[in-house]
């Protein structure tokens, strides 16, 4: 007789790995899939500072051009070309009044951003052909255009101009961290310093967006006012068949109410700093 081995085969199971392996591989893959995201995240960062520059310079190529093509030039020929073109220019704008309204805050956007002289020319225009609306349309366009230098200034122009102006900067920190605010409104309403410089500073200094906005809204008003009547002026002689002088905008009653506005903006600074320095002495004073 044959007899079957009945014994059960001893083979061992294979012993269950204990070891987090597949917790491991996991973690290993998920880390894989999250070293990509985060890499990509400062280079979405890192394009989207390059926005605001971008932003001008295509507008500055489109103002160069259109200067160039209409042979615009900023002197007295300028408002006499306007005399000519004042008929068909206002036809334009009934027929098209919402796109002539872009077109124009787009100009001065850009002509603002780059400090482009005939930014006062444009002022007089927007009083000229848009009345009291201008004062509106002026300051919107004027504060979008300085508040993309100061972005620019902040992302992709940072090293370029904390490495060139970094000891001018240095001397005006004191005085601005006194009060950011009431000293940018005085340089806003004090015509001593090129627009560009003013957006450019407090970007170098820290200043932050709001304040920035606040201070430029406020500051460029009442400039913008007295230009606007200005051209509501222009416009009227325009209407008539003459053509306007801009010998008035050196006349001293021009400039004074502008000139008046930037003392009083400086008085809140002054009070403001004279404060800390008599806190800072009493509390000498006291230690003492």
């Amino acid at each position: 007789m044959v007899y079957q081995n009945k014994t059960p085969d001893k083979t061992p199971d294979k012993i269950p790995d204990k070891t987090p392996n597949g917790n491991q591989n996991k973690n290993s893959n998920n880390q894989m899939s999250e070293q990509p995201q985060m890499s990509e995240q400062p280079q979405n960062k890192s394009w989207k500072r390059f926005i605001p520059l971008f932003v001008l310079v295509i507008g500055l190529c489109l103002i160069l051009f259109l200067m160039r093509y209409y042979d615009l030039r900023l002197d007295q020929q300028f408002w006499v070309n306007m005399a000519a073109r004042y008929d068909m220019i206002n036809q334009w704008i009934d027929q098209n009044y919402a796109i002539m309204i872009l077109g124009f805050i787009a100009g001065y956007t850009i002509a603002v951003a780059f400090s482009v002289p005939g930014a006062v020319f444009l002022t007089l225009l927007g009083g000229a052909f848009f009345g009291w609306l201008g004062v509106i349309l002026v300051v919107f366009s004027a504060s979008l255009g300085a508040l993309l230098v100061f972005l620019a200034a902040r992302g992709a122009l940072a090293s370029f101009f904390q490495s060139s102006t970094s000891q001018f900067i240095n001397r005006l920190k004191d005085g601005f961290d006194r009060s950011p605010f009431f000293w940018l409104l005085a340089l806003r309403l004090m015509p001593v310093a090129p627009f560009w410089v003013v957006n450019i500073i407090p970007a170098m200094l820290g200043m932050r967006v709001l304040p920035y906005v606040a201070a430029t809204v406020i500051g460029i008003i009442p400039g913008s006012a007295v230009f606007i009547y200005t051209g509501i002026g222009f416009g009227e002689l325009m209407a008539i068949g003459q053509t306007p002088n801009i010998s008035v905008l050196a006349d001293q009653r021009f400039l004074g109410p502008i000139l008046a506005l930037s003392v009083l903006a400086l008085i809140p600074a002054l009070i403001k700093s004279r404060r800390k320095s008599s806190t800072k002495l009493t509390n000498h004073k006291d230690t003492t």
